[in-house]
């Protein structure tokens, strides 16, 4: 029995857990009865065939005597019927296998009874008469065991986990046969701990075992998990959940994993900026704007990420209700309370994993807290060249000191690891080499020779291919320096292995419940948003978004979104597209990039999926983000950019795009500062990537295209030759699809080479259905490709371990740009 302590709080114990329990059985108990994802194999074709030819054969279907109709009218009625018929026993027998077994028994025993045959013809001979007895006998029972076999299903799958959930007369602790265990001497002494045991069915042996559930966390007044926690269950489907818990109940974000199965699933969290009437679960035909205005809230999504994938996952679930703009302004009006930006509320859900980790003690070794001082240190550094300077992903400037050339990395381990705090500096423009020293074994780094000074930058320059070892060493009084700061270092700082960026610190996913800009570009936060198609609900984008975060594992700095606009129903293509295209969707769209900005986000990455690419060039072509995102200054092209020769150097010049100003190419990012360098007040589009666009190529070509250049350095087109959605499409819009051809997606109408990277995902034929046009999230390639351009802001041209370069050619046969494919063979291509 649970008992108060002295504040009133109810002490931890099996008895304050046994709703947690139910809900965890509950789990189980769901994940049995949705099933799980299986191939499509020719034994499946051959099992339905034998499926429709045993029922037909039961119901008479084909017997000359048997008189079913008299008219045409009650045979299309009766062949309706039988299809229908024959419909629901294929999708019963494919879930519960007893239904066929009962089909195939009958069928057997009717031939024995009748010698060959399922009927006779009914005579007057008493014999005859006792065989269709016997026959009807048979169907009968058939039906009965039938019956009765969809009833145990039904109860098993349906019944008893809302039983087990919801019932309030059921006796957990009789049912279960629950009772105390020991505590397990590995245990933490950090938090409280329960343990106890409970009879379960070993699917090994077939008979019934008792098995151990512990909890190690944190817990609410009433004694329920609260807060950070773990969950172990010890039975082979049973669940080892890390993760946050509410009032008993693991809200996400969370990984769990299949303590016997292996399979594991993932639980995150994604903001949404939603501005349609439609439900969050459907969508309509006459697709509305929300007359309110958008409105903004959570969701928790858990995914499938490893082993088997369950049918109802991704399951999304939405935390707390949106907040409209609109009630946030009346009430500044009113003088109610004071402004906030409406941001505040879906970010704060957001955060809430990492900011219960913060301050916290390990369980078992599972979760630290995540402070400067213990923070894990990167054991690999990213350093890439960007049009606005030097860019070091899950990385921000920490001080202005530092020379916004040169990037300096020091590598910090225990003594008995080899030498400690030895620099690899790597010079970007304006660096001179050092003397070496012998005293130690110096590391190298390899990077690109640029003999060029900071001066000459602002000029006109060839860029040099050519590779250049550095050797990096240090003079005494510098290695004596050097150490007094790496004592300093440490004495804040735990022990661990690792890499540190001198001028530089890691991006931690901390203080984001503060309303303030300052603190949240101090943290470096990047917002991810992801635009959908038509006919997509709310939940649906959410959990598209939610599958390729948790197979991807994004690193916690970058915020995902999705903004849900009107999509209309998969008849309403037209109306989708009207009202997505309308101003008033682009000011909704155009708000909420201008909220990410005012809640301290620089950088933001959109990701948009069929027609969600035509609502987003849509509002950079009425030039609603004026203003909002930060121009690239540029000079003109180079007319080496113009396709008049199909060379290789040519071809390569379009990978660089020269600053008019060199100082604001190489601002760096400090803590505080504005990324956009002399564009303050503007947020940056990192990258812009297009799924299967559903938009109009010409227009691309002639506008989209150079509009969409002024902002985004990073553009990025997936393409499929064979989507057929896009095909439908064409059909309908009467235009070439943007998604649908990429070998013509090289050069503009007037001759220059786009700046774009054209993924041609043709060839790709794994987790891709039949009409290939939804597959982003699922496939790994698509999947970790995605993954290097939103995180790691590679090129295509960088790529090159899972990307090949495909040369396109002009009517003339002149090569004149690339189109890039994935390595890899198709699914059935096998070892002999």
């Amino acid at each position: 029995m649970s008992g108060e302590s002295d504040n009133g709080h109810v002490d931890p114990s099996i008895a304050s857990l046994i709703s947690t329990f139910r809900f965890m059985m509950h789990r189980k108990l769901r994940r049995k009865a949705h099933g799980q994802y299986k191939r499509h194999s020719s034994r499946r074709y051959i099992f339905s065939a034998v499926v429709i030819a045993l029922f037909m054969s039961l119901i008479g279907i084909g017997a000359q005597k048997l008189e079913l109709a008299t008219s045409w009218v009650e045979l299309l009625l009766v062949v309706a019927l039988v299809l229908f018929m024959v419909y629901v026993v294929v999708k019963v027998s494919m879930l519960i296998r007893w239904c066929f077994y009962w089909l195939v028994l009958a069928t057997l025993i009717l031939f024995a009874m009748n010698h060959g045959s399922l009927f006779r013809t009914i005579t007057s001979a008493p014999t005859e008469d006792r065989i269709t007895l016997g026959a009807k006998i048979v169907l009968i029972v058939l039906a009965l065991l039938e019956g009765c076999t969809l009833g145990l299903v039904a109860l098993k799958r349906i019944a008893y986990p809302r039983i087990v959930l919801r019932a309030k007369w059921l006796n957990s602790t009789w049912w279960w046969r629950i009772r105390e265990a020991p505590l397990p001497m590995s245990l933490t002494q950090n938090y409280k701990s329960v343990v106890f045991s409970y009879l379960s069915w070993d699917p090994d042996e077939y008979r019934l075992s008792r098995s151990t559930v512990t909890y190690v966390g944190e817990f609410d007044e009433d004694g329920q998990p609260h807060g950070l926690g773990e969950w172990t269950d010890h039975t082979f489907t049973g669940e080892a959940i890390q993760g946050i818990w509410e009032h008993g109940i693991p809200i996400g974000p969370f990984k769990s994993q299949e303590y016997g199965t292996g399979n594991a699933f993932s639980s995150i969290r994604i903001g949404y900026c939603k501005n349609s009437m439609d439900k969050d679960d459907s969508t309509v035909f006459y697709a509305a704007r929300d007359t309110n205005g958008p409105s903004y809230g959570a969701a928790a999504v858990e995914c499938s990420v490893s082993g088997k994938f369950f049918h109802h996952l991704p399951y999304v679930r939405i935390l707390g209700k949106g907040t409209l703009r609109s009630e946030l302004e009346k009430a500044a009006k009113d003088d109610m309370e004071p402004r906030m930006n409406p941001l505040n509320y879906p970010l704060s859900y957001l955060s809430t994993f990492t900011e219960s980790l913060q301050s916290r003690p390990s369980i078992r070794g599972s979760f630290r807290g995540l402070t400067p001082r213990n923070a894990p240190l990167s054991k690999s550094v990213v350093v890439r060249y960007t049009d606005r300077g030097i860019f070091i992903p899950g990385y921000i400037r920490s001080r202005k000191t530092s020379d916004p050339n040169e990037v300096r990395i020091r590598r910090v381990c225990p003594p008995s690891h080899g030498v400690e705090g030895q620099h690899l500096v790597a010079p970007i423009f304006g660096t001179q080499e050092v003397s070496e020293s012998s005293q130690h074994p110096t590391p190298t780094l390899v990077l690109p020779d640029s003999n060029i000074s900071a001066a000459s930058s602002e000029s006109d320059v060839e860029f040099d291919t050519g590779v250049k070892r550095l050797s990096i060493t240090e003079s005494v009084d510098q290695e004596s320096s050097r150490r007094a700061r790496s004592d300093k270092h440490k004495k804040g700082r735990s022990e661990q292995p690792g890499l540190v960026v001198d001028g530089w610190r890691q991006v931690l996913d901390i203080g984001g419940n503060s309303s303030s800009a300052v603190q949240a570009s101090r943290a470096g936060y990047e917002a991810l948003v992801f635009i959908h198609g038509y006919n997509c609900p709310l939940t649906y984008g959410i959990a598209r978004l939610g599958q390729l975060l948790a197979l991807g594992e994004f690193p916690p700095y970058i915020k995902p979104f999705v903004f849900s606009w009107p999509s209309s129903t998969t008849m309403g293509y037209f109306t989708a597209k009207s009202v997505g295209c309308s101003d008033s969707v682009a000011n909704d769209l155009l708000q909420f990039i201008e909220d990410l900005h005012d809640s301290g986000f620089q950088r933001v990455h959109i990701l948009a999926h069929s027609m969600g690419a035509r609502i987003v060039l849509s509002a950079f072509r009425k030039g609603c983000f004026e203003g909002t995102f930060a121009e690239r200054e540029t000079t003109n092209l180079e007319p080496s950019f113009i396709s008049t020769s199909g060379s290789d150097s040519n071809l390569r010049g379009k990978s660089f795009i020269r600053h008019t100003n060199s100082q604001t190419r190489y601002a760096g990012l400090h803590d505080g500062d504005s990324l956009t360098g002399e564009q303050p007040g503007r947020i940056q589009l990192a990258s812009f990537t297009l799924l299967n666009p559903d938009a109009d190529l010409s227009v691309f070509l002639e506008e989209d295209y150079w509009t969409l250049t002024r902002y985004c350095s990073h553009v990025t087109l997936y393409a499929d030759a064979h989507d057929g959605a896009l095909f439908w499409s064409e059909v309908l819009g009467r235009q070439q699809s943007l998604g649908r051809h990429p070998r013509t997606l090289v050069y503009t109408p007037t001759g220059e080479v786009l700046d774009v990277d054209v993924i041609d995902t043709t060839s790709l034929d794994v987790n891709i259905h039949s009409i290939r046009h939804n597959f982003f999230n699922l496939n790994r390639m698509l999947v970790d490709d995605l993954y290097d351009v939103i995180v790691l802001g590679r090129r295509a041209r960088e790529r090159e371990g899972r990307l090949s370069s495909r040369w396109t050619f002009s009517p003339d046969g002149v090569a004149n740009g690339e189109v890039y494919t994935f390595l890899c063979a198709p699914s059935y291509v096998v070892n002999k």
